[in-house]
């Protein structure tokens, strides 16, 4: 066997050194990447972000700049990039964004995005179907009410006469115009977030289902009122009447006029006429 000098024993040494550094040198990055955060997502509401972070066992909670998650810090968001970064004893560390996605909840709406909502939802249609409905639980009611006093003749004109009141109220309210109106109302109230998750449930077979059978719900829901309010309408009309006789109470008697003090004229003889 040659004999090793202390040249080549260094040498060796240097070797081994680096032999054994470098399985360390991959552990320990990989328990540095496994510790690492997920980003999951963020979310601008138009005030401060918040930023969905996770462990590697999926557990996670949103935060706020400044706020900790399993001892990383969030620093800072790179919107444009959709970087986060985070840091941890004195360590900082750049998360991208796994989704991809930004989640703009509060980000205004537009009144087209409204407007093309309501036209999903045939809002038109809807409210037409929807008086027609009232119309038809209302008469019921009122049938009910009369009973066999009121001839069919008559039944009949009264049916006649709602549709006319019908036809008179669709044409003044102007529904196109009322989409557009509600349309702005829409966008004032609603986000456009929002408003995309209800246009995607009114995308959905059972959305379609609420918007088809809602005028339906809306008939029998007069059906189920209008015999509560018509039993209220002795106690309503008990209440006008009263509410009459104090107002007719507090109002004050005029004073009789007092009779002229002032002498009345008394007629003169003609002068006589001179010859």
């Amino acid at each position: 066997m040659p004999r090793m000098n202390l040249p080549h024993l260094r040498l060796l040494a240097a070797l081994a050194c680096l032999g054994l550094a470098s399985p360390f040198t991959v552990t320990a990055r990989a328990a540095e990447a496994a510790e690492l955060p997920k980003f999951r997502s963020v979310l601008i509401d138009g005030q401060a972000p918040l930023f969905s972070l996770s462990d590697a066992t999926g557990t996670g909670r949103w935060l706020k700049t400044g706020e900790s998650f399993e001892g990383w810090k969030v620093e800072s968001f790179d919107l444009a990039k959709q970087i986060l970064t985070v840091s941890r004893d004195g360590t900082k560390k750049e998360l991208g964004l796994e989704s991809g996605v930004i989640d703009e909840g509060e980000a205004t709406a537009t009144v087209a995005e409204a407007d093309a909502l309501l036209l999903k939802m045939r809002f038109e249609e809807m409210i037409e179907k929807s008086i027609e409905a009232q119309q038809s639980a209302m008469a019921k009611s009122m049938g009910g009410m009369f009973g066999k006093d009121m001839p069919e003749d008559q039944r009949a004109r009264m049916t006649e006469f709602q549709g006319k009141i019908m036809s008179v109220m669709l044409a003044e309210m102007d529904l196109p115009g009322m989409r557009k109106d509600l349309a702005a109302v829409y966008a004032e109230t609603f986000s456009s977030a929002e408003l995309k998750a209800q246009s995607d449930f009114y995308s959905t077979p059972a959305g379609a289902a609420m918007i088809d059978k809602q005028p339906l719900i809306q008939e029998r829901m007069t059906a189920i009122m209008m015999p509560r309010m018509m039993k209220a309408m002795p106690k309503i009309q008990a209440m006008g009447e009263e509410f009459a006789k104090e107002e007719k109470s507090s109002v004050p008697a005029k004073k009789p006029a007092s009779p002229s003090t002032a002498k009345p004229a008394t007629s003169k003889p003609p002068r006589p006429i001179a010859p």
